[in-house]
């Protein structure tokens, strides 16, 4: 593998940064991932990233690409993805197929998501970068975060609160919201796993933390990138408020 398909991706597959982020994990020297491309008259059309936990993430241009991709990982038992995520013009092929493979119930849960990227500082923000004296309260943030959204948030404490990538906002003493920078990729910095205090929402806390992430990250990174559930109108109205703009959908389904 080389850089180019780092490359290709960061050219034109904009919906879902983790396969871009995953090549450059496989770049930098990480083992246990396994790498599949497309070809079609010597140009790329799709790369396929298998990684550590049977995470699959998939990026292609057209059918004859996705399908022969998805070909690619196996077809049943610990071979078979957990979880695969892509785009949403992926998704039209891909769904399809993994339906007619493994039948009506090979797909256990999905979300349909729009990508959003901002590029405009905002005023607004409030907030600051967690500190080692935050650990109690963010592994509280971590098991309510997991509980509510029924999926599991991986957090090396230690690494995290030795950089400027978690931030909190405090009320009265406490912390009662929380949001990660998560990773870079070529032309982005990647956020997630917002989540606010339920006793302390509709307050504002929300977007005046993500304001504060967002004008942070925009100091030292052209434009910040975030996923979002397409029905979570909450959520998207926020994120609208702070200058973020649709740039695709994208698409999460968890396997059978």
């Amino acid at each position: 593998m080389d850089a180019s398909l780092v490359e290709w991706l960061a050219n034109g597959a904009h919906e879902v940064l983790g396969t871009e982020l995953t090549l450059r994990a496989v770049l930098a020297g990480a083992t246990g991932w396994r790498v599949d491309t497309a070809v079609v008259d010597g140009g790329l059309t799709g790369v396929s990233v298998w990684a550590p936990g049977r995470q699959w993430y998939l990026q292609a241009d057209d059918e004859t690409a996705v399908i022969s991709l998805a070909r690619s990982v196996g077809g049943a038992g610990k071979d078979w993805p957990a979880k695969v995520t892509t785009s949403a013009a992926v998704k039209m092929s891909l769904r399809p197929w993994l339906v007619a493979l493994r039948g009506s119930g090979s797909i256990a849960r999905e979300h349909d998501l729009l990508a959003m990227v901002c590029r405009t500082p905002s005023a607004r923000g409030d907030g600051r970068w967690a500190t080692p004296a935050d650990r109690e309260a963010l592994e509280r943030y971590q098991l309510a975060y997991e509980a509510e959204r029924g999926t599991s948030l991986t957090a090396d404490w230690n690494t995290l609160l030795s950089l400027p990538s978690v931030a909190v906002l405090e009320n009265d003493g406490r912390v009662v919201a929380a949001v990660r920078r998560t990773a870079d990729t070529t032309n982005y910095a990647t956020v997630a796993n917002i989540w606010t205090d339920p006793a302390c929402r509709r307050q504002g806390f929300a977007v005046r933390l993500m304001a504060f992430l967002v004008d942070a990250i925009l100091a030292d990174r052209p434009a910040v990138h975030i996923l979002v559930d397409q029905d979570n109108m909450a959520a998207i109205a926020l994120y609208r408020s702070l200058g973020f703009k649709e740039v695709g959908r994208a698409y999460m389904a968890y396997l059978a």
